[in-house]
This record gives C-alpha cells, sequence and structure tokens, in this order.
C-alpha cells in the first residue's frame, strides 16, 4: 500500500494532539499492532508486524500550540517515537533459552563477533536486535506478537563488514549472511526496499536481494524500483537454517 493510501485511511481515525493508541492495523489486519501518535499536530504511525509496511510521518497539520511556540521561538520538546524500548534488559548469557535461540538461527556468532548489539529482555521474554536508538524484539515463548519493533528503524539493519550487502526479510537471516567474509546482511524488516535504505545501497560493489519463497515477485519487482543492479536469488529454505558453505551456493 502507497503512502498516501495510508494516510487516507490514518487520517480518518480519531486522535487528540498528544494521544497514543496501539489499535488493530488497518493495513493487515492483525489487532493491536498499529502504533498510532499525534504530537504537535504531527501524525506517526508503524505496524509492529515485521511483514507489514504500515509506516509512515504526516506533519502538514499544525494546531494552536506549535504555533505559539514557532512564533514565541520556543525549542519543542523531543518525543519519543513508536514502541518505548524496555527500561530493565540484561545479557543474552543471562537467559539459556535467548542463547540456545541465537545458535539455531545462526545469529549467535554475529553477537560474539560484536556485529550487532542483542539484548535480552526478562518482562517481555523477548531477545532484541538493536539498531541506533531503535530494535526488534523476538518472542522466545508465550503469548504476542512474534516480532515487535520498538522506536523507529527507517533503515532497516545492517549486521557484518564488506562490501556486498544481502538484503533479507528479518534481522536473524542478517545476523546469518553476516558469517560469510566480506558479506553485509541487511534486514529489511520485511518485503519492501525503503528510499532510505535504497539510499546506502551505492556503497556497496554487489547487492544481492532475497526474500522467502511466498515473496519471490515481490523481490523480483523491488529489484527494478530504484534502478540499483540487485541481484535476485532465491531459496527454498529459510536463510537463517543454512550454513556458511549453503549460503555461498544461494549467492553464487
Amino acid at each position: 500500500m502507497t503512502y498516501s493510501e495510508q494516510l487516507y485511511i490514518i487520517k480518518n481515525i480519531p486522535l487528540m494532539d498528544g494521544e497514543r493508541k496501539v489499535i488493530t492495523c488497518p493495513f493487515c489486519y492483525v489487532p493491536k499492532k498499529l502504533s498510532i501518535s499525534k504530537i504537535d499536530g504531527t501524525i506517526m504511525w508503524n505496524c509492529f508486524r515485521a511483514s507489514c509496511n504500515g509506516k509512515g510521518i504526516y506533519t502538514k497539520e499544525r494546531n494552536i500550540n506549535y504555533v505559539k511556540n514557532k512564533l514565541s521561538n520556543k525549542k519543542l520538546e523531543d518525543k519519543p517515537v513508536g514502541r518505548v524500548l524496555p527500561e530493565i534488559t540484561t545479557k543474552v548469557e543471562n537467559c539459556p533459552e535467548a542463547i540456545e535461540y541465537l545458535e539455531t538461527v545462526n545469529s549467535l556468532e554475529a553477537y560474539q563477533n560484536k556485529l550487532i548489539k542483542i539484548r535480552y529482555a526478562p518482562s517481555e521474554n523477548r531477545v532484541l536486535f538493536y539498531s541506533g536508538a531503535g530494535a526488534v524484539g523476538r518472542l522466545l515463548s508465550g503469548i504476542g506478537a512474534k516480532w515487535i519493533t520498538y522506536g523507529v528503524i527507517d533503515s532497516g539493519i545492517t549486521v557484518g563488514t564488506g562490501n556486498k550487502v544481502v538484503m533479507v526479510e528479518d534481522v536473524a537471516s542478517a545476523c546469518s549472511v553476516s558469517r560469510i567474509t566480506n558479506h553485509v546482511g541487511l534486514a529489511l524488516l520485511g518485503t519492501k526496499i525503503s528510499q532510505n535504505i535504497a539510499k546506502t545501497l551505492n556503497k556497496y560493489n554487489n547487492s544481492y536481494l532475497i526474500l522467502d519463497r511466498d515473496a519471490n515477485l515481490a523481490a523480483l519487482k523491488e529489484s527494478k524500483r530504484y534502478g540499483y543492479n540487485i541481484h535476485v536469488r532465491f531459496s527454498k529454505r529459510d536463510l537463517k537454517m543454512l550454513n556458511v558453505i549453503e549460503l555461498k551456493k544461494v549467492l553464487a
């Protein structure tokens, strides 16, 4: 769904200035997935579901308080955007279940090599993969969404070093890719290559895109959107479940 189509729906959701709420996402229709807020006339929305592209900011409308602050040159207080990160986290080494999960999805090596910051949130029983001031959290067990986004991550999550980038859907797959020498895993956190992500591709010599099997057609479309020479590859198995030799065969 395009930004304009999303905005048309968002503007019809009743919201007071200063209000934030979590509702059923009108784009993927999953209950309690869309966070929407209105601060000083700016509307921000973000779906916690990694596969949903429900996300945006609308700044045209300004309320009377915003105008007064502008006229008086009063600095507006920065407001947190998106879901707030858990206040209490601990090392993943303190949770055997977290370590087991990272090993299962071939992400432990990236963590041990300090290619990505990963913590465990006891209150939510989630493994948190950080990027800047945001993170995505993977539920280990219990009731709730499998993945949740905290803060705003508009440039995906990169893992690894090198001049070849492999764009994938989730961060665990990006960690798996980073085990290959000279390869960077870039988690799109969905199936779309955002404009912010597209701007970073020119710093790599080669760009690859590998999505889940049910998104093969989407992968082909995404590879042509921005005019970059993106090599599309297909894999019958999830990249986070492959060993290094298998990953290299997919990219060959």
